[in-house]
């Protein structure tokens, strides 16, 4: 139970930081945390993330009462839109769908397990199916399969139309997800490699096998918007974050988080990641 809590909220947490919301703010150093689906509420994150938060606003000499944070679930974009943050985290396919629109522009990617990428899996029962051609008008079901857009360019290249080739199914718990295909009552389910590697951990994994393996996908930390991110704090946000992990305060949060630091963006990988998909909108 630890192990999936933890993974859960690496997952939300892999990028961001954060403090009890406060009388409002500027929307220069408003801070968005949201995930499309999931289980962790502010309540159940709170004793994790604060000390992230303190320890970066410490480094930027902010005040307690100059910057607000907001943790969402669900519709990301729509979070965006109604409250008008200055910096966030929020899904790739989210940023890709509306980069342009909202006038995005990415601030660090974040290193975990070795990498500043992560791959995509599709994971079935053993022995039912050998490829993902195999599972048309089949259950496709995981907290990641919300953008059917991003599916089928980023993550199957072209090699299947996601949206009429699946029955997609997304949900909140990937736990729960994993489990159903072990119990015959999904076809599949898409995992990234933190998913993955936490379920190497559970006797539910030895019910599985992997039949679709995806190129690396960015690893996008945060992002900030331009407009209402205040142009001299961008730079020197970016300098915190990056510098975290090196430092002997900063370096406790990052064990704790299973993250390794955050790193500049790669800029060739978004770059490449932006053609598969056709865009910001």
């Amino acid at each position: 139970m630890r192990q999936q809590f933890r993974a859960l909220l690496i997952v939300v947490l892999v990028a961001v930081w954060a403090v009890p919301a406060r009388a409002e703010v500027s929307s220069e150093r408003r801070f968005l945390i949201c995930q499309a689906s999931g289980v962790t509420t502010a309540e159940d994150a709170k004793p994790y993330i604060d000390g992230f938060g303190k320890f970066l606003a410490g480094r930027l000499g902010w005040a307690a009462d100059t910057y607000e944070v907001r943790f969402e679930t669900g519709d990301c974009l729509k979070a965006l839109e109604t409250w008008k943050p200055s910096y966030a985290t929020i899904p790739l396919w989210d940023f890709l769908a509306a980069e342009t629109r909202l006038k995005m522009e990415p601030l660090v990617f974040a290193k975990v397990g070795g990498k500043t990428s992560t791959v995509y899996r599709v994971l079935v029962k053993k022995g039912v199916f050998s490829s993902i051609e195999a599972l048309k008008s089949k259950t496709l079901t995981g907290n990641m399969v919300a953008d059917a857009t991003y599916l089928s360019r980023v993550i199957f290249r072209g090699a299947v139309d996601a949206a009429s080739h699946f029955v997609l199914q997304q949900k909140s718990r990937p736990l729960r997800a994993i489990r159903k295909v072990a119990r015959d009552k999904a076809d599949a389910v898409l995992v990234d490699s933190l998913q993955f590697d936490s379920l190497r951990e559970l006797s539910v994994f030895a019910q599985l096998e992997v039949i679709f393996t995806s190129e690396p996908v960015p690893n996008l930390g945060l992002v900030y918007l331009k407009g209402a991110a205040k142009a001299g704090d961008v730079g020197a946000f970016r300098g915190a974050l990056i510098a975290m992990c090196g430092d002997p305060d900063g370096e406790e949060i990052c064990r704790t988080f299973g993250l390794e630091g955050f790193v500049e963006v790669d800029a060739a990988a978004l770059a490449a990641t932006r053609v598969l998909y056709g865009g910001g909108r």
